[in-house]
């Protein structure tokens, strides 16, 4: 009886009182955790990216290129919280409402600062934007690979 209560209590605990999966995003670990997507350490907090899945679990990346690029791969990805790091104060917001300057100097060059808010004086990008840029540029890669063997 003692197992099923405990069993019971991590459940809730997991799961939040109402029964719903925590989509929150967690701090990330510089120097410690790795990206999903290129297996390289996060070292710039600027740049993270994180992806909450529907099941809650989530996955960290050192750029949103390579957290667009992951997603692409999934089969879920409708259904995921898409979370980028401010570039001034390196606190999560929403990748779908952020701002997006181009021709920052990104961990895997993808080229993209997110912000809170929009940037005086700067080409403020939306994410549809953004991602259509990235995903567009991932592909362009894999077919000169391909034509390369």
């Amino acid at each position: 009886m003692k197992k099923l209560f405990k069993l019971i209590a991590l459940c809730l605990f997991f799961l939040g009182c109402d029964g719903k999966v925590d989509m929150s995003p967690k701090e990330i670990k510089l120097d410690r955790d790795v990206c999903a997507y290129c297996k390289m350490v996060i070292s710039s907090a600027n740049y993270a990216a994180q992806i909450v899945m529907k099941d809650g679990k989530h996955y960290f990346f050192d750029d949103i290129g390579c957290a667009l690029n992951w997603l692409n791969l999934q089969e879920a990805q409708n259904e995921a919280v898409i979370y980028v790091a401010d570039f001034k104060s390196a606190k999560w917001i929403d990748a779908k409402k952020a701002y997006y300057v181009s021709g920052a100097n990104s961990p895997m060059h993808f080229g993209f600062a997110a912000h809170k808010d929009a940037q005086e004086g700067k080409d403020n990008l939306d994410f549809s934007h953004v991602k259509k840029t990235i995903l567009e540029k991932q592909n362009e890669t894999r077919s000169m690979a391909h034509h390369m063997h």
